[in-house]
């Protein structure tokens, strides 16, 4: 009978209602999973079998779980290979959620790496985050319900925990597997065979070099710390050698004249001075800002401040009556602070050939020879004033802030020879010069320039010039020529060079310049001696006969210091000590230095002995020889290469000759053959792994079953064998031809013999 019209099975409407109550109930009732598509890596070509395959993608997915007493399973077992957990479920998920939210993704894998892309493949693996377990497809019912109103909605998948071979997994970060692993982008190792490309180890020497730790003469370094008692520590105890003490410090008095150092006398040498110490001194005292015209300072002048001496000194001939030398010009500034009209004003500067003064009205003067010239205009009191006087042959004019005065003829012109001295202030004899002015002038003169130009005559236009700066003043503003002579006028310290003697003492104070400002005598400070180097050490410990923890074998010196006048205490710290070490320290003069690593070499499996250059040969019948020859150990790091060198004695009597270092020589640790199933270890990682096969010309090893990772250049290690990884080769496809199926069970028939029907049973 057909089926009737007024019910429309399996339209698209009831289709779609149906597919939504699916969707909807799994969404409600199910769980989160991870589906893992099979990616296929390598397959055989003749039956098509899969020998390699990778899960590297991941979707997550709805899935209703159809267990609801437990995994769905036999009973674990326990066989010869060991226990099996062999727990299956069974989950339904939604036909439509996989198609649009799966197939998709995996539509776009490249051509290969995956057989069918429409639906679900046995093989295929599921995260199960309630169990934190991964289970494999290995049946998929794609026809439940059957043709419920006409249609399929659902997948069932029937699974079993995943038992991993050579797949390459990678969870989403956060996730683990139920043995807590997540093998993200890595090997799985079971059966896994690893290429290495070995090498002949490549060996290099140490190289190492010393000097002394210091040529003075009675400056001692440690030597050696013998140990008066071991004690018993739990852990090792940190040592501590003391610092050297620092000498007496040399001392002086300061005598000062004109503004600057006069004499210095040292009243005590000091002691213990490793090197040439430094002389300083307080600063000069200072003017105030408004005094000072240009720099830091001016020189402030008084009627008992009369300033005759070597700062003023010329040290070439300045001659401008030579036609060759041209013009000279002399220029300064001038603040006066007093017009004294009982004194008829006051001298500024002279020499033996010419003077400058000014009067009590304020007009300034200058006389040379026979004859003077006056400028009318007066100076500024309380004020700065420029002054310049320029002369050639024998006329001279002199200048005030821009304002020449008349020319003066005269028969004796300006000369400074090598040696002259200007002087600043009264001159009390006159020098002969007319009118005889002996008052001194008072107030502050700043920056005093010489200039020796090319020209052969004064000039109106550069009496007009007022400099605005150092520079301008120092530069001659016709001719541009430099000055020849610039005082300036500044604060400057003096500047002392200290000479000490073979007792370490300061024993001379050279002053090579006076500095300038002074007006009252300066403190004078020579630097302290040296602290010297502190030697630094480290203890070996031993065990004792006895006692359960250890005690201190000895101490070696990792730098004997220097700079010791009495032997230093050694302190123990730290180790958690039942009773404490006790030890001293030996010093000595002429000791060696500590040793510097100029190469730490390579393929070092040994701690390599340490020799140093005799200075003698022990005779048998010292017992405490006044030179002793230095002893030192290596040590050597994992990767095999000397980094440091410790001194057990640093020696004594050594003389300016440094020294030679020799580090035993170490050889190449590459020989022999690894032999097939041995076990090999690498010396640096410390990964061990079975020997799959060994080719001797090509030298490539290959191993299977590692418990890490190799890494190259380290040393591989067998029963007969020693090669360095020069290169690392993961095979992912697994040859089978490497499996130890034989021997997992031969060593499993020593364990149980499964000849018997029950062997877990009773006899």
């Amino acid at each position: 009978m057909p089926l009737s019209p007024f019910f429309l099975n399996g339209s698209p409407s009831e289709q779609r209602l149906v597919q939504d109550l699916v969707n909807e109930h799994l969404q409600l009732f199910g769980q989160d999973i991870l589906y893992l598509p099979r990616k296929i890596v390598n397959e055989n070509t003749v039956i098509r079998e899969v020998t390699a395959s990778k899960f590297d993608d991941s979707f997550r997915l709805e899935a209703y779980l159809v267990n609801t007493d437990g995994f769905g399973t036999p009973a674990d077992v326990l066989s010869k290979f060991g226990g099996k957990d062999q727990d299956e479920i069974t989950l339904v998920v939604s036909k439509e959620r996989y198609d649009d939210f799966i197939t998709p993704f995996i539509d776009l894998f490249p051509e290969g790496e995956r057989a069918n892309a429409v639906s679900p493949q046995e093989g295929d693996l599921i995260y199960l985050p309630l169990d934190n377990g991964l289970f494999e497809i290995k049946y998929i019912e794609r026809k439940v319900p059957f043709y419920q109103v006409n249609d399929l909605f659902m997948y069932e998948f029937r699974c079993e925990i995943f038992e991993p071979e050579d797949e390459v997994i990678d969870l989403p970060d956060g996730l683990t597997d139920k043995n807590g692993e997540d093998i993200e982008e890595s090997q799985i190792t079971e059966g896994q065979v690893i290429t290495l490309q070995m090498e002949k180890d490549t060996t290099e020497n140490a190289v190492a070099y010393v000097s002394l730790a210091t040529t003075f003469t009675g400056v001692k370094s440690v030597q050696r710390v013998p140990m008066f008692d071991g004690g018993n520590y739990k852990g090792t105890p940190t040592v501590t050698v003391h610092k050297p003490t620092r000498g007496n410090q040399a001392t002086g008095t300061v005598t000062i004249a004109e503004g600057g150092i006069d004499g210095i006398t040292l009243t005590s040498g000091g002691s213990n001075y490793l090197s040439v110490p430094s002389v300083s001194f307080t600063p000069p005292n200072l003017t105030t800002s408004s005094q000072i015209k240009f720099g830091n300072n001016s020189l402030h002048h008084t009627a008992i401040t009369d300033v005759i001496g070597a700062n003023f000194a010329f040290t070439n001939n300045v001659d401008s009556r030579d036609s060759g030398n041209g013009r000279l010009s002399l220029s300064f500034w001038l603040y006066p602070t007093k017009f004294d009209p009982a004194v008829n004003g006051g001298t500024v500067m002279w020499t033996d050939r010419f003077k400058i003064y000014y009067r009590e009205t304020g007009n300034i003067v200058f006389a040379s020879g026979s004859g003077s010239i006056e400028n009318t205009t007066q100076l500024n009191l309380n004020a700065w004033n420029f002054i310049r006087v320029e002369q050639y042959n024998t006329d001279a004019t002199i200048s005030v802030n821009g304002t020449a005065s008349n020319s003066l003829n005269t028969a004796n012109p300006i000369m400074f020879f090598a040696g002259d001295q200007l002087n600043l202030g009264a001159d009390t004899a006159g020098a002969g010069f007319i009118p005889s002015q002996t008052a001194s002038w008072e107030g502050f003169m700043d920056h005093i320039t010489l200039n020796l130009t090319g020209d052969n005559a004064t000039s109106s236009n550069s009496a007009t010039q007022v400099p605005s700066s150092e520079t301008s003043q120092e530069t001659d503003v016709v001719t541009s020529t430099s000055a020849s002579f610039i005082r300036k006028l500044d604060n400057e310290q003096p500047t002392v060079i200290c000479t000490t003697n073979a007792a370490r003492e300061v024993s001379a104070l050279t002053v090579t310049y006076e500095g300038w400002g002074y007006t009252s005598v300066p403190i004078m400070t020579i630097e302290q001696p040296d602290l010297g180097t502190q030697a630094t050490a480290v203890a070996i410990m031993t065990s004792r006969s006895g006692v359960s923890n250890q005690s201190v074998d000895r101490i070696l010196l990792i730098n004997p210091g220097f700079g010791y006048t009495t032997p230093p205490q050694v302190v123990f710290t730290g180790g958690s000590p039942v009773s404490t070490a006790i030890a001293t320290a030996v010093i000595s003069e002429a000791v060696l230095g500590p040793i510097g690593i100029t190469t730490g070499g390579n393929g070092y499996n040994f701690t390599p002995t340490v020799g140093i250059t005799s200075v003698y040969i022990q005779q048998s019948n010292e017992t405490e020889p006044l030179l002793m020859n230095a002893q030192a150990e290596a040590v050597v790091s994992t990767a095999g290469t000397v980094v440091q060198i410790r001194y057990s004695n640093a020696g004594a009597g050594y003389t300016n000759t440094a020294a030679a270092v020799a580090i035993g020589s170490v050889t190449s640790n590459s020989f022999g053959e690894y032999q097939r199933d041995e076990i090999v270890k690498g010396v640096s990682t410390g990964t061990s792994a079975y020997v799959a096969s060994w080719n001797t010309v090509d030298q490539i090893l290959q191993v299977s079953v590692p418990t890490g990772d190799f890494a190259v250049g380290e040393v591989i290690v067998g029963a007969a064998s020693s090669y360095r990884v020069l290169s690392i080769t993961s095979d992912v496809d697994g040859e089978r031809e490497f499996a130890q199926n034989d021997t997992f069970e031969t060593e499993a028939n020593d364990l149980l013999d499964f000849s018997e029907r029950n062997p877990f049973g009773e006899f």
